[in-house]
């Protein structure tokens, strides 16, 4: 007797999770336990690469796949992920100005950013390497005139430049 009563008692509870699906569901559970991880080391002020993160990322990967937390554990993983990855490459150039009343930067700037298109659109090996040394040296003198570039009233000739 207690046998059939036990089957039964288990075969209700599977059906009832079947129909109430909510009460089923681990997938709050778990996200809360992720997001508990998540705040201590946010407040410990842990930075992403370190692997103390791991922890959190395998906590939010139990979340089941089909579980209503789902979605808010995609979301933090691929916060979480992006963080974690590698910055991007710096711009070949930043646009510039031409024309009359430009700063001698702003004309540079330019200049470096067409040599940046031109190596882009060069196909053969060697315009590339003549058009990528032209570059390197354009940021250098960029560099070098935004080292002493500085606005009215900043004494700029302190550093090599004439005062107006």
């Amino acid at each position: 007797m207690w046998i059939a009563f036990r089957r039964l008692r288990a075969a209700l509870s599977l059906a009832l999770c079947l129909v109430v699906p909510i009460g089923c569901d681990s997938g709050p559970k778990l996200l809360r336990q992720a997001d508990e991880k998540y705040a201590a080391l946010v407040d410990r002020g842990v930075p992403p690469a370190d692997p103390a993160w791991n922890e959190v990322v395998e906590a939010l990967e139990k979340v089941p796949r089909d579980s209503k937390a789902r979605p808010d554990a995609e979301k933090k993983l691929a916060a979480i992920r992006g963080l974690r990855g590698t910055l991007p490459p710096r711009p070949l150039a930043t646009p510039g100005a031409t024309g009359p009343g430009t700063e001698e930067a702003d004309v540079k700037r330019a200049a470096c950013e067409a040599l940046a298109k031109k190596l882009g659109q060069a196909g053969d090996e060697a315009a590339r390497e003549a058009l990528g040394k032209a570059l390197a040296e354009c940021r250098a003198e960029l560099v070098k005139l935004e080292s002493r570039a500085h606005p009215p009233g900043e004494h700029g000739h302190e550093h090599g430049r004439e005062p107006h």
